[in-house]
């Protein structure tokens, strides 16, 4: 039987047993203060709780801040070609983000749903591909829920 390699003591390793989030307002140098996409400071951020133990047993609870949840959507590559044409398609498409996910709420809220966004290539996630496309990545704030009507009448 091989032996396995001594522990690396630059890594940080827990089992995790449980996990959650809460908002708080951010901590400056730690978390984003600031969102340029709304040219204004951020009011509250979302900071992950991982409670768990590590490999020595001892019991821990890690709060990471800098996690924002995100969503893809892909970009059209013949905006790239002229970049009026493609600031106002992202503009555009950030806003009606913006706004559909603001609709969802039952008051009217000043709340921030959406952090920023950026150009990015990757690999569609469902099915094969072989090429990176182009998409809009959103980062998002999660203090948002969904409520649909599903009745399909």
């Amino acid at each position: 039987m091989a032996a396995l390699p001594p522990p690396n003591p630059l890594v940080f390793s827990v089992r995790i047993v449980s996990l959650d989030y809460y908002m708080a307002p951010p901590i400056p140098d730690l978390d984003f203060c600031y969102s340029s996409f709304h040219g204004r400071n951020v009011e509250e951020v979302p900071v992950i709780r991982i409670y768990g133990s590590t490999p020595a047993g001892q019991k821990t609870c890690l709060h990471i801040h800098r996690a924002l949840p995100c969503l893809y959507i892909p970009f059209p590559v013949e905006l790239l070609q002229n970049p009026e044409k493609g600031n106002a398609y992202l503009h555009d498409l950030v806003n009606a983000v913006e706004k559909a996910l603001k609709s969802q709420r039952t008051s009217v809220s000043k709340r921030q749903h959406i952090h920023g966004c950026s150009l990015v290539r990757a690999k569609k996630f469902y099915g094969y591909h072989l090429s990176e496309e182009l998409f809009v990545k959103i980062y998002l704030y999660p203090h948002f829920c969904f409520v649909f009507d599903l009745n399909y009448t």
